[in-house]
C-alpha cells in the first residue's frame, strides 16, 4: 500500500451495497477502491492487503450530528483496538460540526452518502469527494406516523428541566399516558416501545408486566439524533399557510401573532423560540409557529384579518403549520413567549440546515444535554 501516497475517489468508483451486509461495514467498504484487495475479519474489520495488511475497524456514530461523534469519542478510550487497526467513524450522513470534530481528532471516518476520509499509515489516502449515496435507511425501524409521536413524547419528556431538587425523568411513561398525550391506541403504543427496546433506545426493567413493571430511556441521545434526522428527511405532511409582514422585528411578529390569535392555543418553534431559550444568533430570518389542526383555519383567518399580515407564495417571515396535539401540550413558556419543546424547536432547525443546524447543536447542548 505505500505506493498510495494520495487517492480521490469520484462517484463513478462507488460500489452498491448487497442486502444483509452489515451496514457500518458497508458504509466502508463502498469507500474503498475496487482494485485493492480487502477480506472481512471475524469481528467485523475490514482487512486492506496492499502489500501490507492493515484492518479498518468500523465505529458507528449514527446519524452524524456532532453530539453522536462526541458520544463516540468518549467510548474509543475503553475500547481494545489491536496495533494496526484503525478506527473508522460511520454514520449516516455526517454534518459539516461532525467532521470539524473528526479532522481536529485525526479520525478516519466514512458515511452513507459516501463522503469518506481515510488515511493508513502506509501512505494510502481515501478522499471522496462529490458522493454518491450508499442508501436511505440505516436502522430497521420503521419510522411511521405513530413511531414518530412517540418518539418525539419520549424525547420531550426526558428533555424537560428538573422540578426543584428531583432529578431529570429518564423513564418512560406507562402506556396509557403515552396513548392519551399523542392520540395514538394502547396497543399501536405497546408496539412502537417494543421496536424501541429492540434497537436499543429504551429496556424494560422489573416483572414483564404489572405494577411494577417498567421501561426506560437507554439512549436518549442516539434516538434524539436518529429522529430528528428522519424529520429532517421526510416530506412535510402538516397543513401550511406562508405569511408575510412588512416589520423586519421578530418581537414585531411574535406580538401580531399573539394578539391575533388570543383564543387560539399555538407554540413557536424554529428561529425566533430557539432565541428565545438558547439564544445564538443576532440574525432572526422568521418566525414558525404551530397550532392544532382543527384551529388551523380559524388560526389563519385571524392571522390573515390583520391589515399587516397577507399570504404569500415566498418570501414569508410567519409560518403557521398544523401540528399533532402532543406537540402543544408539551409546550413550555420562555419569556413572554409560549414555545414547543427543545426537542421540537431541534428537529426544525436541523430540517432548516446551514446556519440551522449550527443553531440546532448549540441548542442541543445548551437546553437539551443529550
Amino acid at each position: 500500500m505505500g505506493c498510495f501516497e494520495k487517492m480521490v475517489l469520484f462517484p463513478d468508483m462507488v460500489k452498491t451495497m448487497s442486502q444483509g451486509k452489515n451496514l457500518p461495514t458497508a458504509i466502508v467498504r463502498n469507500v474503498i477502491p475496487s482494485h485493492l484487495h480487502t477480506e472481512s475479519t471475524a469481528g467485523g474489520g475490514i482487512v486492506i492487503d496492499g502489500g501490507q495488511s492493515t484492518v479498518l475497524r468500523p465505529v458507528w456514530a449514527g446519524e452524524g450530528f456532532p453530539a453522536d461523534v462526541i458520544r463516540v469519542l468518549d467510548s474509543l478510550g475503553s475500547m481494545h483496538v489491536e496495533q494496526s487497526t484503525i478506527p473508522v467513524i460511520t454514520a449516516r450522513r455526517m454534518s459539516p460540526g461532525a467532521i470539524r470534530l473528526l479532522n481536529e481528532h485525526e479520525l478516519a471516518w466514512a458515511d452513507a452518502d459516501g463522503q469518506a476520509e481515510i488515511t493508513t499509515p502506509d501512505g494510502l489516502h481515501i478522499y471522496r469527494l462529490k458522493p454518491k449515496r450508499l442508501l436511505d435507511r440505516t436502522t430497521s425501524l420503521s419510522w411511521s406516523r405513530s413511531s414518530q409521536a412517540v418518539a418525539e413524547y419520549v424525547l420531550s419528556r426526558r428533555a424537560m428541566p428538573p422540578v426543584g431538587d428531583m432529578p431529570g425523568w429518564n423513564g418512560v411513561d406507562r402506556l396509557g399516558q403515552v396513548a392519551e398525550a399523542t392520540g395514538i391506541s394502547p396497543g399501536q403504543v405497546a408496539k412502537v416501545l417494543a421496536s424501541f427496546d429492540e434497537e436499543g433506545y429504551t429496556a424494560k426493567f422489573g416483572p414483564e408486566r404489572g405494577p411494577t413493571s417498567a421501561r426506560e430511556l437507554r439512549e436518549p441521545g442516539r434516538l434524539l439524533s436518529d429522529w430528528a434526522g428522519h424529520f429532517a428527511r421526510a416530506p412535510r405532511k402538516d397543513r401550511r399557510s406562508e405569511l408575510h409582514t412588512l416589520s423586519r422585528d421578530p418581537r414585531r411578529w411574535v406580538d401580531l401573532v399573539g394578539s391575533q390569535l388570543a383564543s387560539i392555543r399555538w407554540v413557536a418553534s424554529g428561529w425566533v423560540a430557539a432565541d428565545a431559550v438558547a439564544p445564538f444568533s443576532t440574525s432572526i430570518p422568521d418566525l414558525l409557529i404551530y397550532v392544532q389542526d382543527d384551529d388551523f383555519e380559524n388560526a389563519r383567518a385571524a392571522l390573515t384579518s390583520h391589515d399587516d399580515i397577507s399570504e404569500v407564495d415566498r418570501g414569508a417571515r410567519i409560518h403557521l403549520h398544523s401540528a399533532p396535539s402532543h406537540v402543544l401540550a408539551m409546550r413550555g413558556i420562555a419569556p413572554g413567549l409560549p414555545v414547543a419543546s427543545s426537542v421540537r424547536i431541534y428537529a426544525d432547525l436541523v430540517r432548516e440546515g446551514g446556519r440551522g443546524a449550527d443553531a440546532a447543536e448549540h441548542l442541543r447542548g445548551v437546553s437539551i444535554g443529550f
